[in-house]
C-alpha cells in the first residue's frame, strides 16, 4: 500500500528518523554515492527537527520508495518553494511503477511538490519551485519536467514557474 508520510518539527516520530529511512531503502551500490546519500538524509532529518524543512516520504508498506524535502525561500522577492533534497530508492530508480499509476518515483515526487505549491499559491502567493541540481544528469531530468535555468545559465539554479 502506497503512503506519503509527512514530517515536520511538530511530528512525534522524529527520533532516529534518518536511521529508519536508511534501513528501509536501498542506497546507491556505489560506496561513494551511498555515503553521500546517507549524509544528505541525515542532514535533512536534522533540518526537519530544527523546523528548517518539511520531509515527505513515499513508501510502499515499510519500504521507502523515495523522499523529498522542501523549505520556503524567496526568489527576486517572490515567495518560493525550495527543493532541498530529493532521493529515490536505487531499486526503483528510472522505473515506471504500476503502484504509482505507471509513473516513475522521481516524477511522482516532483508532481506532488508542484501540486503542494499550487495549493500554497492560492494562500500565500508562491511563484516558483527552485532547486540546485547535483549533476548534469539531474539537470536533464528537471529540464524534461519543464524546469528552466535561472538567468539562462546551465549548471546553476533551476526553477519551475507555478
Amino acid at each position: 500500500m502506497i503512503t506519503i508520510e509527512n514530517y515536520n518539527t511538530n511530528s512525534t516520530s522524529l527520533y532516529q528518523l534518518a536511521k529508519k529511512i536508511i534501513q528501509n531503502t536501498s542506497l546507491s551500490s556505489d560506496l561513494k554515492k551511498s555515503s553521500r546519500e546517507t549524509l544528505f538524509i541525515e542532514d535533512i532529518c536534522k533540518r526537519v527537527e530544527k523546523s528548517q524543512s518539511v520531509l515527505y516520504v513515499l513508501k510502499n508498506g515499510v519500504t521507502v520508495l523515495g523522499l523529498v524535502a522542501i523549505s520556503a525561500t524567496a526568489i527576486e522577492d517572490h515567495p518560493s518553494i525550495l527543493i532541498d533534497y530529493i532521493f529515490v530508492n536505487e531499486k526503483v530508480r528510472g522505473q515506471e511503477l504500476e503502484m504509482l499509476e505507471n509513473t516513475k518515483p522521481f516524477r511522482y515526487l516532483i508532481e506532488m511538490i508542484i501540486s503542494i505549491s499550487k495549493d500554497l499559491q492560492k494562500q500565500i502567493g508562491i511563484r516558483y519551485i527552485v532547486l540546485l541540481p547535483d549533476s548534469d544528469d539531474l539537470q536533464d531530468k528537471y529540464k524534461k519536467l519543464n524546469f528552466e535555468y535561472m538567468n539562462g545559465k546551465k549548471k546553476r539554479w533551476m526553477y519551475f514557474k507555478i
